[in-house]
């Protein structure tokens, strides 16, 4: 389906009125789900977004939707009229509170788990809100059961699962990323933890174990006369030109100290440039180039 049909859809026309009533009536209390004047508004103003805003992204048309209608309704809820100009309604508190309501990008880092998660396609994060609305999903191509298929389920807190579509692929540094849409516009409830599940279209988990190493040692070495640091990690998948972090776990929590790139590989032993760390300390480590990132609003 092309931008402009989704855009011009009866689902998202009628999604995004009811989405601009809804903050109106929380910000200002009054109901305008069936005023015929605001919907006259709404339906003479809708076109005009889609013609001037320069955009592949649906969720970008809506955004700029909600606040342009913000504007119109806001003049004519707040000032009756008023003969004020828009910069004058946008320096208002109430303005403000409703575009910042509405217009909050949010991103979700698979590296920045708790550190009770099990992997990438299976962790929880600590969040600052209580709503996040999903829009899209980036990851590196894997050679798992998730890619199989053009949709994946993406299942938050154990009970709502929202079905995301292949929109593009991007080759950066010789890998290549698959970048998936959310196919709904649910706005997932949340209060202090996010838990979060990648599946494939069966419902099937891409990976049951841990993908955090453990180093057995860690120290500087000199090898064909330049200087590395030498990690020793078992059973690994990591290669060359990888992106790798050191974590270091801190009371209850684990916590990214630095990020390494891979030189070179030697079975067990990976090589990287120096860095200046702490050698007595424990560490694990992740392949920071395989975390994954889901954007949305809040």
């Amino acid at each position: 389906m092309s931008l402009y049909d989704m855009y011009f859809s009866k689902r998202n026309k009628n999604y995004m009125y009811e989405t601009i009533s809804k903050l109106i009536k929380d910000e200002l209390n009054i109901d305008i789900s069936h005023s015929s004047k605001h919907i006259e508004l709404y339906r003479q103003n809708y076109s005009t977004i889609f013609e001037n805003i320069n955009t592949d992204e649906l969720s970008i048309l809506n955004r700029e939707l909600i606040n342009h209608m913000g504007q119109i309704y806001l003049r004519e809820n707040i000032f009756n009229q008023d003969p004020l100009n828009i910069e004058e309604i946008k320096n208002t508190d109430k303005y403000n509170t409703i575009i910042q309501k509405s217009y909050k990008n949010h991103i979700i880092h698979s590296s920045q788990r708790n550190k009770n998660s099990l992997n990438r396609y299976n962790f929880s994060v600590d969040v600052g809100f209580n709503e996040f609305k999903p829009k899209k999903i980036t990851m590196i191509k894997e050679n798992n059961n998730l890619f199989s298929n053009p949709t994946i389920i993406v299942q938050f807190n154990n009970s709502e699962n929202l079905q995301f579509t292949l929109l593009e692929t991007k080759i950066y540094n010789n890998k290549e990323y698959y970048t998936y849409e959310c196919s709904t516009d649910d706005i997932i409830k949340c209060q202090d933890v996010l838990n979060i599940k990648i599946l494939n279209y069966l419902m099937i988990s891409p990976l049951d174990k841990s993908d955090i190493y453990n180093i057995k040692l860690i120290k500087k070495i000199n090898y064909e006369n330049k200087d590395y640091l030498c990690l020793e990690i078992n059973k690994h998948d990591i290669c060359e030109n990888d992106e790798i972090g050191l974590i270091e776990f801190k009371d209850k929590s684990q916590q990214i100290v630095k990020t390494l790139f891979v030189k070179k590989c030697l079975k067990n032993y990976i090589l990287t440039d120096l860095e200046d760390i702490d050698l007595d300390k424990s560490y694990t480590c992740l392949q920071l180039n395989k975390n994954i990132e889901i954007h949305g609003f809040v």
